[in-house]
């Protein structure tokens, strides 16, 4: 699935801010409201809780910096993965949460997230969360003013990587974050579904039911043909990691996945890089061994 097409609440909403800004002035006799007025807290699930005084008008587009992240610097153009709660300034309405399911990717570009957020972004790191507000948006402005939290998470497993048995394929990564997968030497795979853990994270664990996001690659473990298509040992059957590519969503546990994948990831961690190697019998009829690397960027158990 194409990012660009990734149909979300904040792309319409923070535009439409930007386009309508001058349309809809705070009239004399209410408090015009500024980003300062509005306090961010915890709540009893994942996401935040936003408070603001509700006699003010927003009318003006604001963005600042709650904390910053001590990740990667954001650049221009790269993958996003982020976490986003959006209300109703005039109503209190919850118009987007993921923090209680699963984030969403954008690419890190005005014409996706607006020339305010996208600023911002700019000069922030992986683990930053952002505070926005849009004011009415529309033609006579009829869509109520907005506040967002945006927390940036990391599109990439993150941490030390562990020793691997050295009869199995070796994984390293480029400075992207995408692995490169070496095969074995003689061409010999365990007859046996295997799974490594390259990274350790510290967050969720999956367990039958879990819904995912990953980074995925899969690359063929032998030459091979199949109906027209033929293909050379270590050539990439999958990948999410083109930039243009969202990445990978599902639920484990639940028979929706490939076997390998739906029994191979139960007990692993978001945060972690994880390799299985799996026989034909585990993945695709008549496409040999495949080798996977799947790095979890979030779990999300909520409805379990």
């Amino acid at each position: 699935m194409s990012r660009a097409t990734v149909a979300v609440v904040i792309a319409a909403l923070s535009l439409a801010g930007c386009s309508a800004a001058g349309s809809a002035g705070a009239s004399p006799s209410v408090t015009s409201g500024d980003i300062s007025m509005i306090t961010v807290g915890p709540s009893d699930t994942l996401a935040p809780t936003i408070a603001w005084p509700r006699e003010v008008e927003f009318a003006s587009r604001q963005s600042k910096v709650i904390w910053q992240g001590d990740g990667e610097k954001l650049v221009d153009g790269q993958p996003l993965l982020l976490d986003m709660y959006i209300q109703s300034l005039a109503t209190g309405e919850v118009l987007e949460n993921t923090y209680d399911g699963l984030p969403r990717s954008f690419l890190l570009a005005p014409e996706l997230l607006g020339d305010d957020i996208y600023t911002v972004l700019l000069s922030a790191r992986v683990g930053t969360r952002v505070l926005s507000v849009s004011p009415p948006a529309g033609q006579s402005g009829d869509e109520p003013a907005i506040v967002i939290v945006i927390d940036v998470l990391s599109d990439r497993a993150v941490g030390d990587r562990l020793q691997v048995d050295d009869t199995l394929p070796q994984v390293s990564v480029t400075a992207t974050g995408e692995p490169e997968i070496t095969l074995t030497p003689d061409g010999e795979y365990p007859a046996d579904l295997t799974i490594s853990t390259l990274v350790q994270g510290e967050g969720p664990q999956i367990v039958p039911g879990s819904f995912v996001v990953a980074q995925i690659k899969v690359v063929y473990g032998s030459d091979g043909e199949k109906g027209t298509k033929s293909w050379k040992a270590g050539d990439v059957r999958q990948t999410s990691w083109p930039p243009e590519q969202a990445p990978f969503e599902g639920q484990v546990g639940v028979g929706t996945l490939v076997r390998a994948l739906d029994e191979g990831l139960i007990d692993q961690t978001a945060g972690s890089q994880v390799m299985v190697v799996a026989p034909e019998e585990w993945a695709y009829p008549g496409e040999g061994p495949l080798i996977y690397v799947i790095d979890i960027l979030d779990v999300w158990n909520g409805q379990i």
